[in-house]
């Protein structure tokens, strides 16, 4: 058994080196948090500001505060492991201190109920365990719950969902400086004649996902193309820091192909572009028209964008949910169960007034920079 009084100064000597750590490592990571909290309200404060500004492009300056967020919210690999390093080797020199004191305060013969006297070792194991994750995770939050919804990921600001959701900033101002753009270009220049097909792309000069959309083009009574899905756009970690890149430019999305020997080429091309944020409950509707332009059709004028007011609808459970105005959309009522955040997405070569549901193909070319 272990001697009363040696065990009494045990206790005592794990008590006050929880203590000592809850002190120090609450200062450290209460600071972390709040400087990253208040560089991150005033980065948010500066973007609310300047999307206002719709006249002018600040594509270049929205890329850059979130570049400087990003560096406020995760440190450099190397003093991150210092860190982390440092309190191992104070959780081991301390666990080995007090099992030497337990082992000089115990007298033989062995009993089980010495093992009772074990059990606050355990528990200060586990809260040393606790503070350790509590640390690390500090330093570098990714993908932790507790902190991310206090400081969120720098990820999340180019998010049109979260911003419209927890910050209330204008959308369609958001996708005013991300210049969205629609082109049709051949799939293969130098295609076989028997398989003439163009790829429909979505352009952005900044990076804005986390939306769905809903894309239609056509020519006078033509239907040429029908494509929907949710943009969830996910970029390598770079390979200097091993770091999520939090927004990157020139961003082309592949929305699909169409036939290209069916496109106009002395007319113009129509496309009905339907953004669905969370948060929102009107979609942001884009118009473009499409002129053929060596082996593209771009659109060369700036796009007619306007919230369409004659659709209501909502989010429950990761599916968009309609409530009105689903039949002024065509297509819409017939796709409307397949409208769910599922980080896939839909498209129809050659569609018909009476297409069949299972003639949809999936789009999985994958989104890339030019």
């Amino acid at each position: 058994m272990f001697q009363a009084t040696s065990y009494i100064f045990i206790l005592l000597n794990i008590t006050a080196g929880l203590l000592t750590l809850l002190g120090s490592v609450g200062i450290f990571v209460s600071l972390i948090i709040q400087r990253r909290v208040e560089r991150l309200q005033d980065i948010l404060e500066e973007l609310t500001d300047e999307t206002y500004r719709e006249d002018i492009n600040l594509s270049g300056k929205i890329f850059k505060l979130i570049e400087k967020y990003q560096m406020q919210y995760l440190l450099p690999d190397r003093p991150s492991k210092t860190i982390v390093r440092y309190m191992d080797l104070t959780i081991c020199v301390t666990i080995i201190f007090w099992s030497a004191t337990l082992s000089l305060a115990y007298q033989p013969p062995w009993h089980w109920q010495a093992l009772l006297f074990l059990v606050p070792m355990l528990i200060a194991f586990i809260i040393f365990f606790f503070f350790r994750q509590l640390l690390k995770n500090a330093i570098n939050p990714l993908n932790n719950r507790l902190l991310n919804s206090i400081i969120p990921a720098p990820i999340k600001l180019r998010s049109v969902s979260f911003l419209s959701n927890y910050v209330n900033v204008s959308v369609k101002a958001i996708l005013k400086q991300a210049r969205l753009n629609v082109v049709i270009k051949k799939k293969n220049p130098l295609y076989d004649n028997s398989d003439p097909l163009g790829q429909v792309v979505l352009k952005e000069e900044l990076s804005f996902d986390d939306f769905y959309y809903y894309c239609r083009l056509y020519s006078g009574n033509t239907n040429l193309f029908l494509g929907f899905g949710e943009i969830n756009i996910r970029f390598p970690k770079d390979e200097i820091t091993n770091k999520p890149v939090p927004i990157e430019r020139n961003i082309n999305i592949p929305m699909g192909l169409t036939y290209w020997d069916r496109l106009p080429s002395n007319s113009v091309v129509t496309v009905q572009l339907l953004i669905f944020p969370r948060g929102e409950k009107h979609p942001i509707e884009y118009n473009f028209a499409l002129k053929t332009e060596n082996q593209y059709y771009v659109s060369l004028d700036e796009p007619e964008a306007f919230n369409n007011r004659e659709v209501i609808y909502q989010v429950v459970q990761n599916k968009l949910d309609f409530l009105e105005g689903a039949e002024k959309v065509p297509y819409l009522e017939k796709i409307l169960g397949l409208f769910v955040f599922n980080k896939k997405c839909y498209y129809l070569a050659n569609p018909q007034p009476a297409f069949n549901i299972n003639e949809l193909k999936d789009c999985c070319d994958e989104i890339y920079i030019n």
